[in-house]
């Protein structure tokens, strides 16, 4: 019993189921779905169609032989009727009593004629009419080794037609079409009202299906150009959607904000999971710039309280002490000398955090960039000179001129020569190279000293990060907001000995690319 009621809903759902596949939304569902493979069953149908199609081309260039055949059996019969109708004349002309032998001696002795003409002729067969009768009728070359002598009945009216035809107007031609042969008649009229008639098969060259092979050769015609039209459409579209999934794929490298289009079918349905990775993948670079920017945040915050915590537990020590001097009368200008150098210290490091708040526009003029490493060099040398350090400069074409800020270029120069003198101590070279590449200029200084490792050459233009002991760690990321103020960019080249500082400025004539500070101060800062 269960077996039943289980077999009862199986069938259920299947009926069920039959009906929501041939519904009429669901069958749109399908094809859209299954479009591509109907399209590839296209181009199969459309190879299949093209393949019979050739066959029947094939064929029907083997039947047009059959206009050529027709051709030569007319004029075959032709000459087959003339010479029978030149033998005629000659035979009554040879014989003044021809009219008086009766019917069947006329018969007998024009058989013989038509005998020896039609010899000559394989597969015709004839004779000749008086108007009232068939004499000399023969077929020498029958098929079937007999002596043929009877008129054939099954063309008798056609032939009695064309022999009627002739008399008014000198020849006549018939072609009959039967189920399984051609038959051709020629008649030619001769004197005295007698008639020169001969008939030949075809066999094997009709087609009693003619016009029902016609109409299929053109469905035929017809399904494969549809076939080969959905197969261009296919190729056409599958062009068209690879390629925009591929520029799509291009963008999406560049710009997670692009989508690609949507579309129906497979390709939809690539483009789909794509444009899913991609806003995923959005999503997760948003969480993560997030988290690196609140991260950036904290450090730079700790950072800051840092190194002001320092100076005032200094203050507050230096007043401490003060007030102890105070009580004995003995307080100094000295002492408060201290308590002044503090509070400097406070004011450079706040002077240098407005920088990332707010710089100063910069005063670009296009001028030559030799003068102003000719200035930073000259107030370096002195200190660059106690500890045994040589300066080479190499200007490159004294005229480079580039776009730049003369004052906020002297602070990052100066900043990079303190830098590399710091890092080279003592007996070292610093070297500066100035060259212009296209639309941009570019200025380097490289140092003999130890280099920098990988992880202080990541973390190198981060607010907060020195390896100095005595360093507040923002000389290099305000040096990098001052160049990228100015529409350039300042980058670590760690590819050789010691470390090179590399300043990329707008040449000059050139248009200078605005300044992306949100940029400097938080991406360039967390790298």
């Amino acid at each position: 019993m269960r077996f039943f009621l289980r077999s009862a809903k199986g069938a259920a759902r299947s009926a069920q189921g039959a009906r929501d596949i041939f519904a009429p939304s669901s069958v749109m569902r399908v094809f859209l779905k299954r479009r591509l493979q109907l399209q590839l069953l296209f181009i199969l149908l459309a190879a299949v169609l093209i393949a019979t199609l050739s066959v029947i081309l094939i064929s029907d260039a083997v039947k047009s032989a059959e206009g050529v055949v027709l051709t030569d059996a007319l004029k075959t019969l032709a000459a087959a009727a003339s010479e029978l109708d030149q033998q005629y004349r000659d035979r009554t002309n040879a014989d003044s009593a021809w009219h008086e032998l009766p019917i069947a001696a006329q018969d007998t002795s024009l058989r013989g004629v038509s005998q020896a003409v039609l010899r000559s002729y394989p597969g015709v067969e004839g004779g000749y009419h008086d108007g009232a009768h068939f004499l000399g009728y023969s077929y020498p070359t029958h098929d079937t080794g007999k002596k043929k002598t009877d008129v054939p009945t099954a063309e008798l009216d056609d032939i009695l037609g064309a022999i009627s035809q002739s008399r008014g107007s000198g020849t006549a031609q018939r072609v009959l079409r039967g189920q399984h042969d051609i038959v051709v008649i020629e008649a030619k009229a001769g004197p005295n009202g007698v008639v020169s008639w001969t008939m030949k098969r075809l066999p094997g060259q009709s087609d009693p299906a003619a016009h029902r092979r016609e109409m299929l050769l053109a469905g035929l015609v017809l399904a494969a150009l549809i076939s080969i039209a959905g197969t261009l459409a296919t190729g056409v579209a599958l062009q068209r959607g690879v390629g925009q999934i591929k520029s799509g794929l291009a963008a999406l490298g560049v710009d997670f904000s692009t989508r690609l289009p949507e579309r129906n079918g497979e390709l939809g349905e690539i483009s789909r999971c794509i444009n899913g990775m991609a806003e995923a993948r959005q999503k997760l670079e948003n969480d993560l710039r997030r988290a690196d920017r609140l991260r950036t945040i904290g450090k730079l915050v700790a950072s800051i309280a840092h190194e002001i915590r320092n100076p005032l537990n200094s203050i507050r020590l230096s007043i401490q002490y003060l007030e102890r001097r105070l009580r004995d009368n003995q307080v100094r200008a000295e002492d408060l000398h201290p308590v002044i150098d503090e509070v400097d210290r406070l004011s450079s490091l706040l002077t240098n955090l407005l920088v990332f708040q707010k710089t100063r526009e910069a005063i670009l003029r296009e001028e030559p960039v030799a003068p102003v490493l000719r200035k930073c060099l000259a107030l370096m040398r002195p200190q660059a000179d106690s500890r045994a350090i040589e300066i080479r400069y190499e200007p490159g074409a004294p005229e480079i001129e580039a776009c730049f800020d003369s004052e906020q270029l002297i602070q990052v120069v100066m900043n990079l020569l303190l830098n590399a003198l710091e890092a080279i101590g003592t007996n070292g070279t610093i070297e500066v190279r100035t060259e212009r590449r296209e639309d941009r200029v570019r200025i380097c200084v490289q140092d003999s000293g130890p280099g920098l490792t990988e992880e202080q050459a990541e973390h190198l233009f981060e607010a907060f990060y020195t390896t100095k002991p005595e360093g507040t760690g923002l000389g290099l990321a305000v040096s990098r907001e001052l160049v990228v103020n100015m529409g350039g960019a300042l980058r670590l080249v760690n590819d050789g000995p010691g470390a090179t500082f590399e300043i990329e400025l707008p040449a000059a004539g050139t248009q200078r690319p605005p300044a992306d500070r949100e940029y400097a101060s938080f991406h360039d800062t967390d790298r």
